[in-house]
């Protein structure tokens, strides 16, 4: 587990118990070292099985714990990692009725294990997609420390349906309405198309507005045959003027505060402090983790993640 020992999330303490990943650390901070080496003098054989016990001992007491200030992981530079995925096959569906197409891809390097998922769809072990029509995919890898890595990977079929993008513009803003926009083109079959976003309804335009940074699938369809053809597309975002003193300090202020919480002593609310510790920020209250003895809304959620993702800027 990467970082330092820390308060456990029920995820963290199984892994940690599965592992015993945090061997290393335990053995830096000499925390189990007497024991183990009373057990050595006594002559316990199975030393080993003594170990994982204590290690199981440990990770229950810092899940129960709690956090202090200085606890969190250091911030992952994802730029650095050598995550890497590859298309291993892929199989066209037999027409344009039938979506029996498949693609299979393999994630080297990073730190496993990895989690897969097919354009916006949920994230799953396996790296094996089924049940896939005529169009384009982007199929993305993410590894445990939270990096990922995409792969574009096209299935074709012979109505001759196709569709590409035309235009798009990235989105500048965190909250709605979004201002992220794309235009399709279709070419092929009967000419007669309708367009689709995200498995809403199919209408006539082929332009799309509102859009939120990140993938969206575009489906084609060709009226006079049934035919669909699928588009994945990312859209890019811009900086969306979210910075800590305007906006995440306050937040911080009104849901972190408290001996209970980050901080009685005011640490975290630094600048500093918080830059050093923003992916953690990011991830813990996201997943729900942050703030310990409150909620923070969607919108809450939002600016804390548009803010890391935008370089966690100060003013």
């Amino acid at each position: 587990m990467p970082g330092c020992i820390r308060c456990l999330s029920l995820c963290d303490f199984l892994d940690c118990v599965y592992t015993g990943y945090w061997s290393m650390q335990l053995r830096t901070l000499r925390l189990l070292q007497p024991f183990i080496s009373h057990i050595m003098v006594i002559g316990v054989k199975n030393l080993e099985s003594v170990k994982r016990v204590l290690y199981v001992i440990l990770c229950t007491v810092l899940w129960l714990a709690g956090c202090s200030s200085g606890d969190d992981p250091a911030a992952v530079d994802c730029s650095q990692s050598d995550l890497q995925l590859t298309l291993i096959s892929k199989t066209n569906p037999s027409d344009c009725i039938v979506p029996n197409g498949t693609i299979e891809v393999e994630a080297t390097g990073g730190m496993p294990p990895y989690q897969y998922r097919l354009n916006a769809g949920s994230p799953g072990s396996s790296a094996t997609f089924s049940g896939l029509g005529a169009g384009t995919y982007i199929v993305t890898v993410r590894d445990r420390q939270g990096c990922e890595k995409d792969l574009t990977v096209e299935l074709e079929v012979n109505s001759g349906l196709t569709a590409s993008v035309s235009s798009q513009t990235p989105n500048s803003q965190c909250l709605e309405p979004h201002d992220g926009s794309v235009t399709i083109l279709a070419a092929g079959g009967s000419g007669n198309y309708q367009f689709a976003i995200n498995g809403g309804a199919f209408g006539a335009s082929q332009t799309f507005t509102r859009l939120k940074d990140g993938i969206h699938t575009i489906t084609v369809k060709d009226l006079a045959n049934n035919c669909t053809f699928s588009l994945s597309i990312s859209i890019g975002r811009l900086p969306t003027g979210i910075t800590y003193n305007a906006h995440i300090k306050p937040l911080f202020e009104a849901k972190c505060s408290g001996a209970s919480c980050h901080p009685s002593n005011g640490e975290l609310f630094t600048y500093a402090a918080a830059f050093s510790r923003r992916m953690d920020i990011k991830n813990r209250t996201q997943s729900g983790n942050m703030p310990r003895n409150g909620t923070l809304s969607s919108e809450e959620k939002a600016l804390i993640a548009c803010w890391v993702d935008d370089g966690a800027p100060e003013n």
